[in-house]
Parts: structure tokens; C-alpha cells; sequence
């Protein structure tokens, strides 16, 4: 085959007055001048892209704050293990989050953190000597809260809240579930047997486990009842914590409640498919607006709430 190369000489152009707009002047970033304040940073911010969209959450934030209505945080154990907790619990304190969804690695190293001030590294070596994850005084609070949840009918949010709260550890300021106890914000714990290091422990029975989820996942389903024009982030969590807000808005709807016009957003350097589907699109079917903030949380969640706060308090 001989093949030419086109000659564009005839090819027809488009005027550019002609064109849709894709940015605009009055989005584009501002330049910062040293000594200026948050606000003045925030300003100097694109209108665009994950920065656009981060403002767009900001103001649902607000608006939600304002009119009394869910801002609802689901947390993978990146987001603790990130070092994100003073700002969660700040939150929590200042009642702008009003609900919160964990991973059971979310728990586990939130109480890591009650005890410690840190978290735990889990090394190939402990896997070589079957010590991998097998932690006493983590799994020892967390089985024995949820043994006593399971008795009291009590979710695993609630449960160990209570044992945390109890314990009077040395970091327990740091503690998302044990200030969520504290100021009394319902907080679920939802794990996946068998991946979650509590499981080895030798107090942890399946009865418990079950029954305390369980509790949790309905008292998610009666949150995500409720949550109707509130916002919904989803955070360092790209396969549980999508899926079970999916199926807790399924229950909710089934029983007959009403659940639109959601902001969602999910904050995840790499989510995958399942998540943004759920999350952003799925949620958001009736009415709602979703978000996903492509970065690090360790860096959109700061800058989200110092955001809503700079807004709040002007």
C-alpha cells in the first residue's frame, strides 16, 4: 500500500469566539504573598478542578452546618494512620460532623493511637514467626468491648467508645470513636472478618463480631435515613466503606425513607471504579452532586476543614 501524507491546505478552522469556554479569567489562580492569612490563600486557589471542587464541598459543608442537616465522614485506616485525628475530632467537637463510618482498620489503629500515641508497623518478620497480627491490649479492648456490645445490644462504635472512654488512656484526646462517645455522635465500625488483626485475638468470637456489626450497619441505614441534603465524604476507603453506604441508603429507601439531593465526595489519590460509581454517581441519583477529589488525604482533608472553619468564622 502506497500511502500519502493529507494535505491540511483546505482544512476548515473553527473561530474561537465560536468555542465553548472551558476556564474562565475570574477562575484562575491568584498569586500568594507571603504573611497573608488562610483566607487569602484560599483565594489565591484556582476555581478549577480538585481545587474547584473543594470548594463546592466547602459550601455544602456549610450549608448542611447551617441548616442542621448530616455532614457524615467515612474513614478508611489511612486516614488515622495519616495522622488525620486532631482534625476529625476537632470536628466532632465543634459538631460539624455529625455522623462517622469506619473501616474496622480504622478502629484498630484509632485505638492503637489511645494507648500509644502512634500506630503499630506490622513487619514481614512478625508474619515469618505468626505474630503479624496479634496485638494484646488492642485486641483485648476491642473483643472485650464488642463481647459486652453483643450483650447489651450495643454496635461496635458505641461499645468500644465506652472502653476507650473507661480505660482513661494517656492519648484518648486523640481518639475519634472515644470523643465521638463523648459528644455523643453516632459512630459505626464495620470489618471484614478475617482481614481485620482483631480477629486473631483469643477473647474475639464470631457471635460478638456479628452481632455488633450487624447493629452497626442498621444504625448506618438509620443515619443514611436522615441524611437527605447533608454531605457525604468518603475517605481513604476505595472498597468497604462505598459499598456498605450503598447498601445502608438500598435499606433505608427500601423501608420507604426519603434520601436526596446528597453531596457526595470521595477523596482517594487512586479510588477505584466501584467506589466512584457508588459514591459519587450512585448516591447522587435523586437530586445530589458528587466529587472526587483525585490527592492525598493527608493534604485535601486539611485543607477541606481549615476551608469550612475560615468560612464559618467569617
Amino acid at each position: 500500500m502506497n500511502l500519502r501524507p493529507l494535505s491540511l491546505s483546505t482544512l476548515r478552522t473553527v473561530p474561537i469566539a465560536e468555542r465553548d469556554k472551558h476556564c474562565e479569567e475570574r477562575d484562575f489562580a491568584a498569586p500568594y504573598w507571603g504573611g497573608g492569612t488562610l483566607s487569602d490563600f484560599l483565594c489565591s486557589l484556582p476555581n478549577l478542578g480538585v481545587a474547584g471542587d473543594l470548594f463546592h464541598l466547602r459550601d455544602a459543608m456549610i450549608t448542611a452546618h447551617k441548616n442542621q442537616r448530616s455532614v457524615i465522614l467515612g474513614c478508611g485506616g489511612h486516614v488515622i494512620d495519616a495522622g488525620l485525628s486532631p482534625l476529625i475530632v476537632s470536628l466532632i467537637e465543634q459538631r460539624i460532623i455529625t455522623g462517622i463510618a469506619m473501616t474496622g482498620a480504622a478502629l484498630l489503629q484509632d485505638v492503637e493511637i489511645a494507648f500509644m500515641g502512634h500506630t503499630v508497623a506490622y513487619c514481614d518478620q512478625d508474619l515469618t514467626l505468626g505474630s503479624f497480627g496479634v496485638t494484646e491490649e488492642t485486641g483485648k479492648l476491642i473483643n472485650d468491648a464488642m463481647n459486652f456490645g453483643a450483650i447489651e445490644d450495643l454496635g461496635i462504635g458505641k461499645s468500644v467508645g465506652q472502653y476507650l472512654m473507661d480505660a482513661e488512656l494517656k492519648h484518648i484526646d486523640h481518639s475519634v470513636v472515644a470523643t465521638a462517645y463523648r459528644c455523643g455522635i453516632p459512630l459505626t465500625v464495620h470489618p471484614a472478618i478475617g482481614a481485620d488483626m482483631f480477629n486473631l485475638h483469643p477473647l474475639a468470637h464470631g457471635e460478638s463480631l456479628g452481632a455488633t456489626a450487624m447493629y452497626d450497619f442498621r444504625l448506618l441505614a438509620g443515619m443514611m435515613a436522615e441524611s437527605s441534603h447533608g454531605v457525604l465524604l468518603n475517605v481513604g476507603s476505595s472498597v468497604v466503606m462505598p459499598r456498605v453506604f450503598l447498601q445502608a441508603v438500598d435499606a433505608a429507601r427500601n423501608l420507604g425513607k426519603t434520601v436526596e439531593k446528597l453531596t457526595t465526595a470521595v477523596i482517594h489519590p487512586s479510588a477505584g471504579s466501584a467506589a466512584v460509581e457508588d459514591i459519587v454517581q450512585r448516591l447522587t441519583q435523586q437530586g445530589g452532586q458528587g466529587f472526587w477529589l483525585r490527592g492525598a488525604d493527608e493534604i485535601l482533608i486539611p485543607l477541606l476543614f481549615a476551608a469550612v472553619l475560615d468560612a464559618l468564622k467569617g
